[in-house]
């Protein structure tokens, strides 16, 4: 692990950032939602001080208390649907042997809440004129939604397989199966020319859409246990390329996540991550400082599932 000092800092801002009531929200004062807190609770779960504990141990009762009867969760209070968010609490929660069942709930909600195709109709238009098609993907293919019944994203499908892939062993073996060998080829069939994945789709209107670095690592430790194909090899260069111009923290710490579990070098993106310490703490981005104290640790613990 990196030195103390190092480490203390950010963990002192990921500390500072949790509200009164347990959670933590986007950023400093913002109301606690799903997706920060179950990114603060893995971050502060494989730090083990005795600070981050009893963080913790705030943080856990609000989380469990979001999820809802039909074992999703909402992003927030204000939001309170079932969402995208959910594979996030299951990652999180699934680190709890005490919460273990409430993760498993959460996964088989995964299971049967896949995002919308084409209606059939539009299905049909798009092969009788395929010159017509405004995107250029397969509709038969479903990942996960930001919302239920909603098109297929690359982001919540990435979480979502992450899940999948965590929890697979405890969970109905062909449908774990079929959702997570799907939801790879989703991935894959939205990755843009060169490597890479842009939010939701390749090419628009016969126009290649440039990927993001975010994305792009989310999407490529998603993919991890699969056989390291040419995709894979393309995307990891491309995320190289993209980090040249992109230096944020969000996309340093996910970029280290990702080339972890790739076996690549990521010293220079850590000495980088710790350099943007101040900016960082200026914004007060909850999102970004529970990603970077995860990318710090040297076992690289998050987002680790076994090979398929």
């Amino acid at each position: 692990m990196l030195e103390m000092p190092v480490m203390s800092s950010f963990r002192t801002l990921l500390l500072d950032l949790q509200n009164g009531d347990g959670g933590w929200g986007a950023a400093r004062g913002r109301p606690s939602n799903t997706e920060t807190t179950s990114l603060a609770l893995m971050a502060l779960r494989s730090d083990g001080g005795p600070d981050a504990a009893a963080a913790v141990g705030r943080a856990l009762p609000w989380l469990r208390a979001r999820q809802r009867p039909d074992g999703a969760w909402a992003l927030s209070a204000q939001v309170p649907g079932p969402s995208w968010t959910t594979p996030l609490a299951v990652l999180a929660l699934g680190r709890f042997e005490s919460d273990r069942a409430r993760a498993l709930q959460g996964a088989r909600w995964l299971l049967e809440h896949k995002g919308r195709g084409y209606p059939w109709l539009s299905r049909l238009f798009f092969r009788l004129f395929p010159e017509r098609e405004v995107v250029e993907l397969d509709p038969d293919l479903k990942g996960w939604p930001w919302m239920p019944d909603t098109f297929s994203w690359v982001e919540p499908t990435a979480y979502a397989l992450m899940a999948l892939k965590t929890l697979r062993a405890e969970l109905p073996r062909d449908a774990a199966h079929t959702s997570i060998h799907e939801g790879e080829r989703m991935i894959l069939d939205r990755m843009c020319p060169g490597g890479g994945w842009n939010y939701g789709n390749s090419r628009v209107l016969d126009e290649d859409l440039w990927p993001y670095p975010d994305t792009t690592a989310l999407a490529l430790i998603a993919l991890k246990g699969r056989p390291e194909g040419a995709e894979s090899r393309a995307s990891l260069a491309a995320l190289g390329r993209m980090l040249e111009h992109n230096d944020s923290a969000l996309a340093t710490s996910l970029a280290i996540l990702c080339f972890h579990r790739y076996g690549r070098d990521v010293a220079p993106l850590r000495a980088r991550l710790i350099k943007s310490f101040g900016g960082l703490a200026a914004l007060g981005d909850t999102r970004a400082a529970a990603l970077s104290v995860l990318a710090l640790h040297e076992v690289g613990p998050a987002f680790a599932f076994a090979p398929s």
